[in-house]
């Protein structure tokens, strides 16, 4: 049985049962999807304050889950602690985002992403070009919508999304679409089914590649950028943490 644990950045319930739902549609017969939040962090992430609030949650409960799961799934759009996560991890953990641009490279030459706030656009962008994926993003157009009215009215989250994906591929040249927030995942089909170009929901992506890298006996290379980190002491943090790092220095 492959164990992935899926984590949902924000503290907001419904979401995590969201994506939850999403995870375990995609998941293969015999892999067990546990889904959760982090014990404190924002409602919503919509900025880079936000995102170092989760991140650290997130960071924190990867360590504390060591050695429990075979993957895990880090389920917001801007893949908030990706990098960290990987660097204290000795399981493949892929982004949404990440998963989402790299399975839209091999069925159109570009595409766009279409989000949230506008006040998201340059965090998503950093995260395609810490993705590499520059060069075959087409644009991120971004709607009035907030993170939590996504669910709250849903007729005008289809409608909205809808408008801003059909004006990427009639302006931007996009070939495909990337909905880009978790919250999203529930409308990937029927956008498909309305646009007639691949339509992505990042979680129906990862949970997938976890498996394959899984089954394939691969995990994140510690060569060099994601090495566990330097032994040093951590003042004043969770006892997770502390432990983690004593572990790395063979403590």
């Amino acid at each position: 049985m492959t164990r992935i644990l899926v984590i949902n950045p924000n503290t907001t319930q419904a979401m995590t049962d969201e994506i939850a739902a999403a995870a375990r549609a995609v998941a293969r017969p015999g892999t067990a999807i546990t889904c959760v939040s982090p014990d404190a962090g924002p409602r919503s992430i919509e900025g880079f304050a936000d995102e170092a609030i989760a991140a650290y949650h997130v960071l924190e409960l990867v360590t504390r889950t060591r050695g429990e799961y075979d993957g895990y799934v880090i389920a917001c759009f801007g893949d908030p602690g990706l990098h960290a996560c990987r660097e204290v991890a000795d399981v493949p953990v892929v982004g949404i985002a990440e998963a989402a641009m790299h399975l839209a490279g091999l069925v159109a030459h570009r595409w766009s992403i279409v989000t949230v706030i506008p006040r998201v656009e340059p965090f998503l962008a950093e995260a395609v070009q810490r993705a590499g994926m520059r060069e075959r993003c087409a644009s991120i157009r971004c709607t009035p919508l907030s993170v939590l009215e996504i669910e709250a009215d849903p007729e005008r989250t289809r409608r909205l999304i809808l408008e801003h994906a059909r004006l990427a591929i009639d302006e931007d040249g996009a070939e495909a679409i990337l909905l880009g927030c978790a919250g999203l995942g529930p409308i990937d089909k029927a956008m498909q089914e309305a646009l007639g170009v691949p339509v992505l929901d990042g979680t129906a992506c990862a949970v997938p590649l976890v498996e394959a890298l899984c089954a394939y006996g691969v995990t994140t290379s510690k060569a060099k950028a994601f090495k566990a980190p330097e032994p040093k002491e951590l003042v004043g943090c969770p006892a997770s943490l502390v432990a983690a790092w004593a572990r790395e220095a063979g403590a």
